[in-house]
């Protein structure tokens, strides 16, 4: 993420894990393209949890 030029330190992260924290919109891309995946798998349980 650093690499990006955004900042996020592990205790963030750790939050995020816990549901303590929300990802913003930036980030959530940010996180994508680290994990060499599209926005849509990252999110598809939240998708099926509203019931989309």
């Amino acid at each position: 993420m650093q690499t990006l030029n955004v900042n996020i330190d592990q205790q963030m992260i750790s939050k995020i894990e816990k549901n303590q924290r929300q990802v913003t919109d930036y980030e959530l891309a940010c996180f994508c393209k680290c994990l060499s995946v599209e926005p849509n798998e990252i999110l598809k349980d939240f998708a099926q949890f509203l019931d989309f």
